[in-house]
């Protein structure tokens, strides 16, 4: 089991508020939709939650232990593994060797490394790609290499930064269909992204975020609905489009 438990975490960049008091908490097995405006503190709060900005002010806790401003690697260890907006792979090395990376987090043995590395890229569909170069994928393969790198050190709480971008409706179904499945064997996920379609069907609860602040938290349903998000990011005829 993971809980992860954000309680008011600023951040500031000199006189700039990038992120504002934002608090939520997420159980295993949850999908947690993060969504606002481009510019609205999604990726910063990400940095923050995961060590890579230090934060101004607030708390973030996982299973009762305080891990504000954890080094990366550290809250890595812990069971929290995050995808980037700006895809983060190694261009010099294939895919496989990419995946192992991950892998080696928890399995120092080779074999068994290369095993549950190959598992994580049948799960993204790529295990064909197996022995290509990262550098020479197309920029929808490399988000999804970088959700198999993730997926492969093992984590309880997986972040998505737009890994759906760029996807055909194929590929973004395939995506989805994996969510849903991360979530039944008790993953916890927070999900950044644009394609709305997409992801608000699946989630279990909204944070919209607005100007670095949280203006709304709670079901897609009642969060379409909400005329601060209306105004603020979905636009009048969003909520007509969606099928729950």
């Amino acid at each position: 089991m993971a809980k992860l438990v954000v309680s008011g975490v600023t951040k500031r960049f000199g006189g700039l508020v990038a992120v504002n008091n934002v608090s939520f908490s997420l159980e295993s097995g949850r999908i947690l939709a993060l969504i606002g405006p481009n510019g609205a503190g999604k990726t910063t709060l990400f940095n923050c939650l995961t060590g890579f900005y230090k934060v101004n002010a607030g708390t973030v806790e996982y299973n009762g232990t305080n891990i504000t401003n954890w080094t990366p690697n550290r809250i890595a260890v812990l069971g929290i593994s995050r995808t980037f907006q700006v895809v983060q792979i190694l261009q010099g090395m294939t895919v496989l060797e990419n995946v192992l990376v991950g892998a080696y987090l928890r399995n120092a043995n080779t074999v068994a490394a290369t095993d549950k590395a190959i598992e994580a890229l049948e799960r993204v569909g790529m295990a064909h790609q197996a022995h290509e170069l990262a550098a020479n994928l197309t920029l929808p393969a490399k988000k999804r290499l970088e959700v198999a790198m993730s997926l492969a050190t093992e984590p309880k709480v997986l972040m998505l930064d737009e890994s759906m971008a760029g996807l055909t409706p194929t590929e973004i179904a395939n995506a989805t269909q994996l969510l849903k499945q991360l979530r039944s064997e008790g993953l916890a996920l927070i999900v950044v992204e644009h394609v709305m379609e997409a992801v608000m069907p699946i989630a279990d609860s909204v944070i919209v975020l607005d100007s670095g602040t949280k203006i709304a938290e709670g079901s897609p349903r009642d969060v379409v609905s909400n005329p601060r998000v209306i105004s603020a990011y979905l636009g009048d005829k969003y909520a007509e489009r969606v099928q729950y």
